[in-house]
C-alpha cells in the first residue's frame, strides 16, 4: 500500500473519532463526518469507512489486550506484573487489560454502528448500491468483533445502534447470551456476503471473500457446541463451502514464503483476509510489537521485549525441519540478514558479550526471543518503523492460511480424525510451505497442534482451545492445555544453567537443562489453569458504571 493511501486511512480516524466516557456504552461521536455535512459522492462514502481498518481505531484492543491470549494459551512466556497474570491465569476483573480489550472492541463496534446507522441519513446524490457496500463493510467488521466478544466473555451486550441507545437513554443494556451474539454476527455476515463486491480496488477493504472467511470461522465455532441445539453437520458443511470458495479465490499459499508474511512488504498481500492498517506515524497509529516484543535496542530502537519468549512447550512443538520456527522465535545461532542490516545482519546468541566481556544481550528463561512481527530498525525496512511503538507492518486479524485449516476442521466435522485427502490437502499445503512432509491422517488434537505452529504469537490459538472445550468438555481441553499441547511441558518449564557453565561455553545449548519443578530449579511450581480461565471476567470498570451487566444474560431475540 502506498503511503498516501495509508495516511488517508489513519487520518480518517480524526474525522470519525469516538471519545470514551466512563460507561463503555456511552461512546459518543465527537467529530463525525455525518454531523454537519452530507455525503455527496461515492468517494466520500468510501472515505467514511477508512477508519474501520486503522490502527488508531483498534488500538486499545490490539495494543493492550490481543496478544495477552498468546500468554493465556501458553505460547508466550512473560511474567511481569498485571501482564504476567495472563500467563499464570490469575487475572481478575480489575486487571486493566481486560477493560482495554472490552472497551477496545466496543469502540470498534461504535465506529461500525455510526457507518451503519448515521451515515445513510446524510447521503445526497449517492447510489443505494454504494451506500449499502459501505454498510456491509461495517457489518462485516462488526461481526468479527462480536465473534471475539462471544468467545472471550461469552455473554455480553449487543449494541446495535449507539446513537439510538444514547438518544433513548437506554444505556443500561443487559448482557445477551453467547448464542445471541453468534446469531447477530451471522446475520451481519450473511448481509456482507450478499452485498459486498467480490474484489475491491483497495486491497485492505472487506469483500465477499472477507465475509465468507469470517463466516466459515463463526460457523465452525458454532458447530463445535453440543449444547445449543445446532444442526452441527449442516454448520460444518456450510463452513467448508465458504472456506473452499475463499481458497479457490486466492493464489495457493505455498507460492509465497512464510518468512516474509509479517514484514511491511506483505501488507495487504494474498495472505491477508482482514488486517489492522499500521503506519510509522506516532503512538497508536502503528504496530507496537516491534518495540514491545523486540529483544532489545540492538534489534530495534527502544525495544524492551527481553523478558518475552516462546514457551518451551511451543519450542518443542516444532521439528528442526520446520522452516516457520525461525520466523516465530529466535534462538542460538539464528541469522537474520534483515535485522541490523547496516552491520551485516543479526546473529542470535543466548548471551552476547562485547570485547571487554560485558553482557549487552542477556539470556532469558526460554533461551529464545520473539521474531514474529519484529522487523528491526528504521534502516532495516525503509523507514517503516518509529520509536513510539509505531511500526508499519500490518497486524493480521485473519489470514488465508486460517481458512485452509478451517476447511480441514469443517470437513472433519463431528469426527475426531480424518484421512480424507480433500480435507488434508490444505493442511499439507501449509506443511509444504514449512518444508515438512505431507500427512495421510490427522486427529483433532493434531490439527490444533498444526495450527499452533502456524499461528503462534498471532492471538489465535486460544480460540482453538475454546472450540476444543465446546467439542470435548472442560477436562479434555484443560488436560491438553496444561500438558503443553501434549508435549509434556507445563508452562512453568524453563532453561537453567548447568553447574560449571562459564562465559566460554554459555552459548552452548547443551550447557542448559529444562527445570520443571522448584526442586529442579524452576522459578514456579507447575501452573495449572482451571475452567475459570475459559471465560474472561467482565471488567470491573464496566460493571461499576453499568451494574446491569452483573445480572443473568438474556436472549437478544424473542423468537
Amino acid at each position: 500500500m502506498n503511503k498516501n493511501i495509508k495516511n488517508s486511512i489513519l487520518g480518517a480516524v480524526a474525522l470519525l473519532s469516538l471519545g470514551s466516557c466512563s460507561d463503555f456504552l456511552t461512546v459518543e461521536p465527537e467529530d463525525k463526518l455525518t454531523q454537519d455535512n452530507f455525503y455527496i459522492s461515492a468517494d466520500m462514502v468510501r472515505a467514511n469507512t477508512l477508519s474501520l481498518y486503522a490502527a488508531k481505531t483498534w488500538d486499545d484492543f490490539m495494543h493492550d489486550f490481543q496478544w495477552k491470549v498468546d500468554m493465556l494459551g501458553g505460547d508466550m512466556f512473560y511474567t511481569y506484573s498485571a501482564e504476567g497474570q495472563w500467563y499464570f491465569g490469575t487475572y481478575t476483573a480489575v486487571n486493566a487489560y481486560i477493560y482495554s480489550g472490552w472497551n477496545g472492541l466496543y469502540n470498534v463496534i461504535a465506529f461500525c454502528n455510526s457507518v451503519i446507522h448515521d451515515m445513510p441519513q446524510k447521503v445526497s446524490g449517492v447510489s443505494e448500491e454504494d451506500v449499502n457496500k459501505a454498510v456491509a463493510e461495517a457489518r462485516c467488521i462488526r461481526a468479527y468483533c462480536y465473534y471475539l466478544i462471544a468467545e472471550l466473555w461469552h455473554d455480553a451486550p449487543i449494541v446495535e445502534d449507539n446513537s439510538a441507545s444514547i438518544t433513548s437513554g437506554d444505556i443500561q443494556l443487559p448482557r445477551n447470551t453467547q448464542k445471541s451474539l453468534y446469531r447477530f454476527a451471522l446475520e451481519d455476515l450473511d448481509y456482507a456476503v450478499e452485498t459486498l463486491p467480490e474484489t475491491d480496488r483497495d486491497a485492505f477493504r472487506c469483500t465477499k471473500t472477507t465475509a465468507r472467511a469470517i463466516r466459515a470461522k463463526l460457523k465452525v465455532t458454532m458447530a463445535s457446541h453440543k449444547d445449543y441445539g445446532y444442526d452441527r453437520a449442516k454448520l460444518y458443511a456450510e463452513a467448508a463451502a465458504d472456506a473452499k470458495t475463499v481458497m479457490d479465490s486466492r493464489e495457493p499459499i505455498n507460492t509465497y514464503s512464510y518468512s516474509t508474511l509479517f514484514d511491511v512488504d506483505a501488507n495487504n498481500g494474498p495472505e491477508t483476509i482482514l488486517a489492522i492498517q499500521c503506519g510509522a506515524l506516532g503512538y497508536g497509529y502503528g504496530n507496537p510489537r516491534n518495540i514491545a516484543w523486540g529483544r532489545n535496542s540492538v534489534v530495534a530502537d527502544g525495544a524492551w521485549g527481553g523478558g518475552k519468549g516462546p514457551t518451551i512447550s511451543l519450542q518443542k512443538t516444532y521439528t528442526d525441519e520446520d522452516q516457520r520456527r525461525k520466523w516465530v522465535y529466535m534462538t542460538q545461532g539464528d541469522y537474520y540478514p534483515n535485522l541490523c542490516s547496516a552491520t551485516g545482519g543479526y546473529t542470535y546468541y543466548l548471551v552476547h558479550r562485547d570485547d571487554a566481556g560485558s553482557e549487552f544481550e542477556q539470556r532469558n528463561e526460554m533461551n529464545a526471543h520473539l521474531k514474529k512481527y519484529v522487523i528491526g530498525k528504521s534502516a532495516d525496512c525503509g523507514g517503516q518503523v518509529g520509536n513510539q511503538q509505531d511500526a508499519g507492518n500490518n497486524i493480521y486479524l485473519m489470514r488465508l492460511t486460517d481458512v485452509y485449516f478451517l476447511y480441514c476442521e469443517a470437513k472433519m466435522g463431528v469426527n475426531d480424525q480424518t484421512s480424507d485427502p480433500d480435507a488434508l490437502s490444505p493442511v499439507n499445503s501449509a506443511r509444504y510451505r514449512a518444508g515438512l512432509e505431507p500427512l495421510t491422517e490427522i486427529t483433532y488434537e493434531e490439527l490444533l497442534i498444526e495450527r499452533r505452529k502456524e499461528f503462534a504469537m498471532e492471538g489465535i490459538n486460544w480460540f482453538d482451545i475454546l472450540r476444543y472445550r465446546y467439542r470435548s468438555g472442560d477436562d479434555m481441553a484443560l488436560d491438553f492445555l496444561n500438558s503443553g499441547y501434549r508435549t509434556g511441558y507445563n508452562r512453568c518449564a524453563e532453561y537453567r544453567q548447568k553447574a560449571g557453565t562459564v562465559p566460554s561455553n554459555e552459548n552452548d545449548p547443551n550447557q542448559y537443562y529444562i527445570a520443571e519443578t522448584r526442586e529442579e530449579g524452576a522459578s514456579y511450581a507447575p501452573i495449572i489453569l482451571d475452567k475459570s480461565a475459559f471465560i474472561v471476567p467482565l471488567p470491573a470498570n464496566a460493571t461499576t458504571s453499568s451494574p446491569q451487566l452483573l445480572q443473568d444474560p438474556v436472549d437478544y431475540y424473542k423468537d
